[in-house]
């Protein structure tokens, strides 16, 4: 044990101590984590203060009146907090509103009906960051609105003819939340002069009709967080994509290391002082070592992100525990294919002959993450697992995902990749210690296997 736990210090001391590792592996999450903490902090919630005018061709004569009703500063700035509630900037209709005074640089002004299109198009300037912009004959944009908007609504609706087009030219520039309150500003006047020319209340109409504010709350033990529907989509994935890449980057530096002790004669130096079983135990146990290290290094990057947006609550601590152990069993399967496949060869072009086969098996929950994530109680999922080396793959992704995974599978999964371990040990220790103080010809599969049956 001794020996073994020498061997391991001496795996993770050497591979953790590279620039390489350092500025590869770990730097990456300690930038993530950054980016998403300030994220959140530099993201301004209200639209940007411009300077500038919209100026309105109303060839009807009867919608640009009512459309000066969207332009004040209390319905800009109304506007715009409501389009933050919908992007998820803001978590309800009064926290995050922009400051009236936000919107107070921006007018509206009506043309004469047969003003020139393509004369006010010309003068279309943004003017952002506070500035004057281009002083009285500055524009935001030009609408145009078509002198049959009114019937011609009521017309297509009724299958009598198409809807009239108003045209919105504005500055390419133009913050998204302003085309936004400007496609809703002519809407809005749009419809309420078909219903005031109907003889109907529009206001009235429009309170009646106007939807109540929605907000979704997952009830957790820290109290109720907002949801975000891509966010719960992805989280599971996230986890798979956690498991997969610290697995499979410190399988990969196992790979490159047995294969470097060997090709170098070092390995023969360092089996006069140990036994093959103890040297193999001790690289997997060092390489899980720095597995551990790339998984907690992701993991917290990706806590501090869900801190930022307060949506911490989503992760269950449960699947923390279940994804440490499932690495654990994960690692240990790959580790010894990868390991004995090390001790088989002379380069890394002998052993991605060996290894391809292998990689082609454990990306299919890369692949099927998707589908086995909207139906983790299928056939298929539950199938898969069971199927080595992809089983702790599989389990992480249906166990973070939202419909609950039956009990009894949790533990037999478990079993069961011990198990498959167990016996990937074995076979890895055989080939271990045939492979790695023989040089030559690189083995095919079938050797491998006799080599197993005959040592």
């Amino acid at each position: 044990m001794g020996k073994t736990l020498i061997i391991a210090w001496r795996e993770f001391i050497a591979t953790i101590a590279t620039k390489g590792f350092v500025l590869g592996i770990v730097l990456p999450p300690v930038l993530i984590a950054g980016v998403m903490v300030l994220m959140p902090r530099l993201m301004s919630k209200a639209a940007p203060k411009i300077e500038g005018e919209i100026v309105v061709i109303d060839r009807s004569g009867r919608v640009g009146e009512r459309m000066k009703q969207s332009f004040t500063p209390e319905a800009i700035a109304a506007s715009m907090a409501a389009a933050a509630v919908r992007q998820g900037a803001v978590p309800d209709g009064g926290a995050g509103l922009p400051p009236v005074d936000a919107a107070s640089g921006v007018t509206m002004r009506l043309l004469d009906p047969g003003s020139d299109v393509d004369a006010e198009r010309s003068k279309v300037l943004v003017a952002t960051g506070g500035g004057k912009g281009g002083g009285a004959d500055s524009r935001l944009a030009v609408v145009v609105i078509p002198a049959d908007v009114v019937e011609a609504g009521a017309g297509a609706a009724g299958g009598g003819g198409t809807p009239a087009v108003v045209e919105v030219l504005h500055a390419p520039k133009l913050d998204f939340r302003w085309i936004e309150h400007i496609n809703r500003a002519v809407g809005r006047a749009v419809v309420d002069t078909r219903l005031s020319e109907g003889g109907l209340d529009a206001a009235k109409i429009r309170g009646l009709m106007a939807p109540p504010m929605m907000q979704a709350l997952a009830v957790t033990k820290e109290g109720d967080v907002r949801t975000n529907e891509a966010t719960k989509l992805l989280l599971p994935g996230a986890f798979m994509l956690l498991l997969w890449i610290s697995v499979f980057t410190a399988g990969q530096y196992l790979l490159t290391s047995t294969i470097e002790e060997k090709s170098s004669r070092v390995m023969e130096v360092i089996l006069s002082a140990a036994s093959p079983m103890q040297v193999l135990s001790g690289k997997i146990v060092g390489q899980a070592a720095v597995g551990m290290l790339i998984l907690g290094s992701y993991a917290a990057a990706g806590l501090a992100g869900l801190v930022s947006y307060s949506m911490l609550g989503l992760i269950d601590p449960t699947n923390l525990v279940y994804l440490v152990v499932y690495f654990l069993i994960a690692f240990a399967s790959i580790a010894c294919l990868f390991a004995a496949v090390g001790s088989a060869v002379s380069d890394m072009r002998e052993a991605q002959s060996l290894i391809g086969p292998l990689m082609i098996v454990v990306m299919i929950p890369m692949m099927l993450w998707f589908p086995i994530l909207h139906n983790p109680n299928s056939v298929f999922a539950q199938v898969c697992s069971f199927v080595p080396p992809i089983s702790p793959f599989i389990m992480v992704l249906r166990l973070a995902g939202s419909e609950p995974v039956p009990v009894w599978q949790i533990p037999a999964s478990m079993i069961f990749g011990v198990v498959t371990v167990v016996v990937l040990a074995w076979a890895a220790a055989k080939i271990f210690r045939i492979g790695i103080l023989m040089y030559g010809k690189p083995p095919d599969f079938r050797t491998l296997i006799k080599w197993v049956r005959m040592a």
